[in-house]
């Protein structure tokens, strides 16, 4: 009797020792239905606590408020949180492969992009990135669509760009992208960049359309030029170490809910790419739509002069993988 008593009231405690609550930080403003950030983090946290039965429960930090894009990735690798959703754009400071990414006008459309990162070279990328750091990528969507030059000088041509300080992320390749179009390219925190042009630090930025407009930066920008130098990916991590230390239902859950993270990335991204020129229009954004000549004069620059910097930093293998994986998927389209 005494036994059965002892395993009643000790019941209870093991349960409630099982369930766990992790962190989820990002650096975006909490809005799940136009954000592709704060919309996976939230899509994540939901199916991650039903798949678990609450057993693992996700407080989500918006908004920097566990630190900027760099301090989160960090913070990850250390274990101290234990998932984030971030771009590539500051993952590149902890492994380096992630600069193919960046290479300029690669990909033709989103679609081409995706079946990239969803494809061998896409697997294969992502173990080289989970072996190296630490870090699981459990989703690929976007923050946006193309990545395009917003300034406040008319810019139709590359020779417009020239002298023209443009903020860019800590990303070697595409301040690289910047300079190859004489323009100088200015880091600066994301969070920061409306204060950057407001107060003439930077003179523009390049972003997709809907990364402008959840910080407002229509206000301090009066041209849009949509020539997609850069489709910019964004993940959702998780520390592998802790994934690893999960019971196997557990981890099944995770890669479920990073699975559903990745659709409803994916879908704010086409639905945001569909609508951004005429919502920046009713702004009173100017938009310009460069025709095909133009906008080969600005690949015909920045290509060679990222793939010629890209050979000094990264393994050719990656270079060479992300080409023909581009290559293929094009060709199947």
């Amino acid at each position: 009797m005494g036994v059965l008593v002892l395993f009643i009231v000790t019941l209870p405690l093991k349960m409630a020792f099982a369930a766990t609550t992790i962190k989820l930080a990002h650096y975006e403003n909490p809005l799940p239905y136009e954000n592709p950030c704060h919309g996976m983090a939230a899509v994540f946290k939901g199916v991650l606590e039903r798949e678990t039965r609450g057993e693992i429960k996700v407080n989500i930090f918006p908004a920097a408020q566990l630190g900027k894009e760099r301090e989160i990735m960090e913070s990850l690798k250390m274990g101290s949180i234990q998932s984030i959703v971030l771009s590539e754009g500051t993952s590149v400071l902890f492994f380096p492969p992630m600069e193919v990414l960046g290479i300029p006008f690669l990909n033709p459309s989103i679609e081409v992009a995706w079946k990239v990162m969803d494809g061998p070279f896409g697997q294969e990328f992502k173990e080289a990135m989970r072996k190296q750091t630490g870090i699981r990528m459990v989703s690929v969507a976007a923050p946006g669509g193309f990545r395009n030059f917003g300034t406040n000088k008319v810019v139709h041509r590359v020779e417009d760009l020239k002298g023209l300080k443009i903020r860019t992320m800590a990303h070697p390749i595409h301040q690289e992208i910047v300079r190859s179009l004489g323009a100088t390219p200015t880091p600066v925190a994301y969070t920061e960049v409306y204060t950057a042009i407001k107060t003439g630090v930077v003179d523009g930025l390049e972003l997709p359309y809907q990364a402008i407009l959840n910080m407002k930066l229509e206000e301090v920008i009066k041209y849009y030029i949509v020539d997609g130098h850069v489709f910019n990916q964004q993940f959702v991590y998780v520390n592998d170490k802790w994934f690893t230390s999960l019971p196997a239902d557990h981890q099944k859950a995770v890669l479920k809910a990073g699975k559903a993270a990745e659709i409803a990335g994916r879908g704010i991204v086409y639905i945001s790419d569909s609508v951004g020129a005429d919502q920046l229009r009713e702004k009173g954004v100017e938009i310009y739509f460069p025709t095909k000549e133009e906008r080969e004069e600005f690949k015909k620059l920045a290509q060679p002069a990222v793939l010629s910097l890209l050979g000094k930093r990264v393994e050719k293998k990656w270079i060479d993988g992300i080409l023909k994986a581009v290559e293929e998927a094009s060709a199947a389209e």
